[in-house]
């Protein structure tokens, strides 16, 4: 064999070992405990990759760029307090985080068993499941579907308890979301049916509610009358002093009254006598206010307006039934009292 021949077939020898070495660095990928790849091909998904991996088969790519999916949540902003969007996968790389993390959608309603809003701020601590990452592959906007399976799961315990006994039962809303959310993963609608999986594990949640204030006017404070044009007709002068009245016992709906029991519960009888009588105060207010936007005159007697028997109207009354001094003269004698 000439030294030619060797000479060439060295050559061709070392270029296809560089070859396979620039291949295998192409196409190496190192999956930890906390990150790892999706990968496909002209079929759709194919696995995701776990440990230290070389893609021998050239069809098979790892999922990145413009075209990946958006795998993605709202979390807590730390610096300002508001939400921000956190991203799950580097479309640069494809690398995809397994860490746990902290998904807090925007403050939600849900309704109680006794049909009183709730404005809930719920926070629910999760991590891709490497083995169910098809399902995210699949997901056509995985915010979306994170969001309103936390909703979803929260309304549905929230909405087993009426609202009094909501604050006492955190810890049972917590428990029984968590647990919904993890079954969900697993369980479909129809018996015998697999749901559709987020792909996540589920690990914690939390949540605080407030009630919206149900008594103030939208864009009214209490007492305060609404800005009118100059040339108001009668009906809209009268629409806004309906509007700025302050809110009396028979403008309230069912939901406000039962709140008003909440706050009565347990109190000691002066405070709920005191309580009912400035509702009840509050309501004839209402009433005189109305019938005086009518415009006639009215003659309204004591009894009418309620006023007979009000510690204010008797102690009035008396000042004007009690004697009056009566002087004395020089001498010590006394004349005969004189009454009004």
């Amino acid at each position: 064999m000439s030294l030619a021949l060797i000479i060439s077939i060295a050559a061709l020898v070392g270029v296809i070992l560089l070859a396979a070495v620039f291949y295998i660095w192409r196409r190496y990928y190192e999956a930890r405990y906390d990150l790892t790849y999706m990968t496909q091909d002209e079929r759709g998904f194919r696995r995701a990759l776990d440990g230290k991996v070389v893609l021998w088969d050239w069809e098979e790519n790892v999922v990145r760029g413009p075209t990946a999916p958006h795998i993605e949540f709202v979390a807590l902003d730390p610096t300002t307090g508001g939400r921000r969007t956190v991203k799950l996968m580097d479309p640069r790389t494809g690398a995809i985080n397994l860490r746990p993390h902290y998904c807090a959608p925007l403050p939600f309603e849900a309704v109680t068993a006794d049909a009183h809003k709730v404005v809930v701020d719920a926070r629910v601590q999760f991590s891709l499941n490497r083995a169910l990452l098809k399902h995210v592959y699949e997901i056509q906007e995985f915010s979306l579907a994170m969001e309103s399976r936390i909703q979803s799961a929260f309304r549905a315990e929230i909405g087993k308890r009426n609202d009094e006994d909501l604050r006492t039962s955190l810890q049972e809303v917590e428990r029984g979301a968590i647990e919904r959310l993890r079954r969900d993963e697993d369980e479909g609608d129809e018996a015998g049916e697999r749901g559709m999986a987020l792909g996540v594990r589920f690990h914690t949640a939390n949540f605080t509610f407030t009630q919206p204030d149900e008594f103030a006017t939208p864009a009214l404070s209490v007492g305060s009358a609404p800005a009118l044009p100059p040339n108001a007709t009668p009906e809209q002068q009268a629409a806004a002093r309906a509007l700025s009245r302050a809110a009396g016992v028979l403008t309230l709906r069912p939901q406000q009254i039962d709140q008003l029991a909440d706050v009565f519960k347990n109190r000691d009888p002066a405070a709920l006598s005191a309580l009912l009588s400035l509702m009840d105060m509050q309501t004839r207010q209402n009433i005189a206010e109305a019938l005086a936007a009518s415009g006639q005159l009215l003659v309204l007697t004591p009894q009418e307006l309620g006023l007979i028997g009000a510690a204010a109207q008797r102690d009035a009354l008396a000042r004007r039934v009690a004697p009056a001094p009566t002087p004395t003269p020089n001498g010590g004698a006394h004349h005969p009292e004189q009454r009004l």
